[in-house]
């Protein structure tokens, strides 16, 4: 259901038939109709709104003006104002005579205009505003390290740690945006969605303005930056040091700690490990596993957020790996995916999936802690209208043996390394990460992992097949020579095959 009307008036296309006003309709198909007016500089976007009522509708799509003012004006957005079109017209021209308002118009019918607004409106169930009902353990006392490892970690099951952020720092300053601006010195941090062509980078003043327009994008823009919590700055300082205290199990600089082994490659060597995130209603993380087989965990500052995980080699409905995961195929955004799955299939697979292969849902609450472990499928949903997240990806001794296997196996998919020149690179990866565990003392834990890995993959996530390993083994040794690129597929397996096969609008992407 529609939290509210289609702000310009759009109905699905079957009401054409019990209308009695003027049908506008455009000479085109929509879908390319909206093809050709990605190629609109800003004078003739403005000029096609003028001109009848369907084609008003079509150029006052906020994908439009934020691809427009990010290709003429480049990617720092420092203000925001009302609008994609409005914060456009206010960087042309220098200042914004009147807001754009949104006219409810007639005779406008369309599938594609009005699915858009579904998918970026779509309700919040009523059932994920309260903490009550999941079905994912919530630990409400503080407990050990070894009752942490032995409970959760090992046995790789999620669960969530109530209220244990609610002492750091960040979780009292962080609520003023003032504060964030300040502190941060007024940077600026990459946001992007899986439907952008490109990012954008917007300080944390002008990304809450952004949060709350009323004219979004049906995939909004999603803050995920990797450099706003490095070591050293003020926001890392808000956190890291209650993280110790409140959740000694991931601290890494305990003695003798298997926590965060990546930590031993060097600050600047390792792959990407520390986030700060930032999301509008309705925004969040489309099904993905994450990255080079890590741990994570995520501490809610500001704002709830729904949590919805497959186990290990159980894959959500709508989504379609490859085989060997390098692509994935899945709708366009979240609410396009609750629209098509979550009450079809999904809420049947709660209801009536064996226990080993049920998924799981949680709400988080401001101030929680949730732990995501190696190999489960999960996505999540920001339900508040900001809302702010720290978030951490680490290897320990309980999911070292399947990061040793692939980092050997699926070096295409390593990570978090490329774009940076000081990081190790994906081929030398496996062999860095064993050589600091050895200099560090880890020789014994190394030495355990290595033989695990050696029977096959510990996690149920990625397959166990001779034809497979040996297929990898050569794309190893010929990659030095030439890069694959992941995206080549043969027609008759390809995923996006079996994308269209489901009707469902989808992107593909690779880890790079």
């Amino acid at each position: 259901s529609c939290i509210e009307p289609h702000p310009y008036g759009v109905l699905p296309s079957g009401n054409v038939f019990g209308c009695s006003t003027k049908i506008s309709q455009s000479p085109l198909p929509e879908d390319v109709w909206e093809q050709v007016l990605q190629y609109c500089n800003g004078d003739s976007l403005a000029q096609v709104v003028q001109t009848c009522r369907d084609w008003y509708v079509a150029g006052h799509q906020p994908e439009l003006w934020r691809d427009l003012l990010l290709r003429e004006y480049g990617s720092n957005v420092v203000a925001f104002v009302n609008c994609w079109k409005d914060t456009y017209v206010k960087r042309r021209v220098g200042k914004l005579s009147h807001p754009h308002q949104p006219m409810a118009v007639s005779g406008v019918y369309s599938e594609v205009y009005y699915r858009t607004h579904l998918c970026r409106s779509f309700q919040i169930p009523s059932l994920w505003k309260s903490v009550e009902g999941g079905s994912i353990k919530r630990v409400t006392e503080p407990i050990t390290t070894e009752e942490f490892f032995t409970h959760f970690e090992e046995p790789n099951t999620p669960v969530v740690l109530a209220g244990a952020c609610k002492t750091w720092k960040a979780f009292q300053k962080w609520k003023d945006i003032e504060y964030l601006d300040r502190a941060s010195m007024n940077q600026t941090f990459r946001a992007t969605s899986g439907a952008a062509p490109m990012h954008a980078n917007f300080t944390l003043k002008a990304y809450q303005d952004y949060c709350k327009s009323m004219l979004l994008e049906e995939a909004p823009l999603y803050l995920f930056d990797r450099t706003a919590l490095l070591d050293g700055t003020s926001l890392q300082e808000d956190y890291y040091p209650d993280l110790q205290r409140t959740c000694p199990f991931w601290n890494p600089t305990a003695e003798d700690s298997t926590h965060d082994l990546f930590q031993y490659l060097g600050a600047l060597k390792r792959p990407d490990h520390t986030w700060l995130i930032c999301g509008p209603q309705r925004s969040g993380s489309s099904w993905h596993v994450d990255p080079n087989a890590t741990h994570a965990w995520n501490a809610a500052i500001c704002g709830r957020k729904r949590w919805l995980f497959y186990p290990p080699g159980v894959t959500p409905p709508g989504v379609y790996p490859s085989s060997g995961g390098e692509e994935v195929a899945m709708p366009i955004s979240i609410g396009e995916w609750l629209l098509n799955f979550y009450q079809q299939e999904h809420v049947h697979n709660l209801r009536h999936s064996p226990h080993h292969s049920r998924p799981l849902e949680c709400t988080v609450e401001p101030g929680d802690v949730i732990f995501v472990p190696h190999g489960w499928w999960h996505a999540v949903v920001n339900i508040d209208d900001v809302n702010i997240a720290i978030t951490h990806n680490y290897v320990s001794q309980s999911n070292l043996a399947t990061v040793l296997r692939f980092l050997e196996y699926k070096e295409d998919q390593i990570s978090g390394c490329r774009d940076r020149e000081e990081s190790i690179k994906p081929e030398f990866l496996k062999r860095a990460v064993e050589e600091a565990l050895v200099k560090n003392g880890f020789e014994s834990v190394l030495r355990d992992a290595k033989e695990l890995a050696a029977q096959g993959w510990p996690c149920k996530a990625w397959k166990d097949d001779a034809n497979e390993i040996d297929q990898q083994k050569e794309t190893h040794v010929n990659s030095r020579k030439r890069r694959r690129d992941p995206f080549q597929t043969s027609c008759e397996n390809s995923i996006m095959t079996k994308a269209k096969q489901h009707n469902n609008r989808a992107f593909s992407f690779s880890f790079l």
